[in-house]
């Protein structure tokens, strides 16, 4: 008799806990994409273009910070060519005055200028290089030059640096730049170009003049530039390593790491998303220094954790991601009686076993 209660105590348990089990599919987690965003300053809605606004830390008696490329400005000296200097033009149908030759470069014998501003706005007296190629996704860009104003400008008429964005076919996608006020010496600027517009393949910079005031530039003050920079300050960390479980329990605290190179050696901070709709940033770790994260998960399911790294200078890196599974486990109260007949039969009913968490 006792044993025919039994078994009908382990048929009905079988069928409620296939039933609770097999009724409720797992919450499934899906991967989700990424996309960067990016912060532009607006400094003009001309054409419906935002325009990114360089931090600068202008200083004319250090050389620019952290450079580990060469010299990607064409001809950055102006001292060759013939009619123009190789690697640079401008627009011969506007209002300015270009002039090739200075009594007073910064270095060498020659410098460009521009004069003779008789409008306002955006584009202004512009000298403009070359198409010079970027990978925006891998570096960060200086663009640094020495400028000085020779005769007194107008209240808001400014030395102007602007870099204009291409894609890969060469089509426009708009550009950004940095004003300076008056300054009567040669003076050096430095442009932190890292957070860029991924789509860009190709910039030229652009050197000249604005003004923005309501009354009328000074036509007669030349503006002059010598000693252009424009080269890899910064390179992004390597993809980072996660390493940590990859099977494991609900509620249960899980240790991961989290470890990247930066090729300058610089900090680097990790973005974590634990896809179960939190994510976290951590602090500054040394290049190559492990970050050990914890994290809980309240829901079984499969999760495909995605982390990456970014270096004190903002260059982010590719994504990592690693996968990790947890299955159920028995959340319900705990039956003695079920405990004991575990206990005496250890090898009986495995599929109630496997169901029940024992």
């Amino acid at each position: 008799m006792k044993y025919q209660i039994v078994g009908i105590l382990i048929c009905t348990l079988l069928i409620t806990n296939v039933s609770a089990v097999l009724g409720a599919p797992a919450e499934q987690k899906t991967t989700t994409d990424k996309t960067e965003t990016f912060v532009y300053e607006t400094l003009s809605d001309q054409d419906g273009v935002n325009n990114v606004l360089f931090t600068s830390n202008a200083d004319k008696e250090t050389p620019c910070g952290h450079l580990i490329g060469p010299n990607l400005a064409p001809n950055p000296s102006f001292e060759e060519g013939d009619t123009l200097p190789i690697g640079w033009t401008y627009d011969p149908f506007s209002n300015g005055t270009y002039r090739w030759e200075s009594t007073d470069p910064h270095s060498g014998e020659k410098s460009i200028g521009v004069l003779n501003l008789t409008t306002y706005g955006w584009e202004g007296v512009t000298w403009v290089s070359d198409f010079i190629p970027v990978d925006y996704m891998t570096y960060s860009y200086m663009l640094s030059g020495w400028f000085k104003f020779i005769g007194t400008p107008a209240d808001q008429q400014y030395i102007f640096f602007h870099i204009k964005e291409y894609d890969e076919n060469y089509r426009a996608l708009g550009g950004g730049g940095y004003l300076y006020s008056y300054t009567p010496e040669w003076t050096r600027s430095q442009n932190d170009t890292t957070y860029m517009n991924p789509h860009v393949k190709y910039v030229k910079i652009g050197l000249g003049q604005e003004y923005y005031g309501t009354l009328v530039p000074n036509a007669s003050v030349e503006v002059c530039f010598d000693d252009i920079y424009f080269g890899v300050w910064n390179t992004a960390p390597n993809t980072p390593t996660i390493t940590g479980t990859t099977q494991g329990k609900i509620k249960t605290l899980y240790t991961f790491s989290f470890t990247t190179i930066d090729p300058d050696q610089d900090d680097v901070t990790y973005e974590i998303d634990w896809n179960d709709n939190t994510t976290q940033i951590t602090g500054f770790y040394h290049s190559g220094e492990a970050a050990n994260i914890t994290h809980i998960w309240g829901i079984k399911g499969n999760y495909t954790i995605q982390a990456r790294a970014t270096d004190e200078n903002g260059a982010h890196s590719d994504w990592a991601t690693l996968s990790v599974t947890l299955p159920c486990v028995n959340t319900m109260p705990t039956n003695t009686l079920l405990a004991k007949l575990f206990e005496r039969f250890p090898h009986a009913f495995p599929i109630v076993r496997h169901l029940m968490g024992y």
